[in-house]
């Protein structure tokens, strides 16, 4: 099994070194992952952290592309910052998640979307000091696809209100 690790475009410092802790590594073969891809975007990564720990046969990571959908469909699980495009991207593809907040920000605008994201039932939130934890206890069965809404409802409400006729 395949897990995907993303900060996307940000630097998330903590959840890197939350996903390359010698417990956290050890979790996830004890679930089952044989594999992890982690894209670390502006994070300082010292790649020779994973050499110390061998406890996945198969850990590999870069900074950017400029298209991280194939890694989010080939993930068994996928483990996110919690920006709103990140995760309404994985919802969309259906995929079982765990965004992870980023509790450092100030004024932290994630911590909103994640709690209701993960109050709705469509991923998991946490913290990176209480991942592992989350990891722990994390059942994918237990989380309900996020069913895209229809955004031409919007378009027909306004034109409605403005007695236009809508068309597409």
């Amino acid at each position: 099994m395949r897990c995907f690790v993303t900060v996307g475009t940000t630097k998330f410092d903590g959840l890197l070194a939350a996903v390359v802790d010698q417990d956290f590594l050890k979790q996830l073969g004890y679930k089952g992952y044989t594999s992890l891809l982690i894209q670390a975007g502006s994070s300082e990564f010292d790649e020779s952290i994973l050499e110390k720990h061998k406890e996945l046969p198969n850990v590999e990571w870069y900074k950017y592309k400029s298209d991280i959908e194939t890694d989010i469909l080939k993930a068994d699980l996928v483990i996110s910052h919690a920006g709103a495009g990140s995760s309404l991207e994985i919802m969309y593809a259906k995929k079982p998640c765990i965004v992870v907040v980023n509790d450092r920000l100030m004024g932290n605008h994630q911590q909103e979307l994640a709690s209701k994201l993960s109050e709705l039932g469509h991923i998991k939130d946490t913290v990176p000091g209480s991942l592992l934890s989350t990891l722990k206890s994390f059942d994918a069965s237990e989380l309900t696809h996020y069913e895209r809404g229809d955004p031409s409802l919007l378009s027909q409400h306004l034109h409605s209100l403005m007695g236009m006729k809508y068309s597409e």
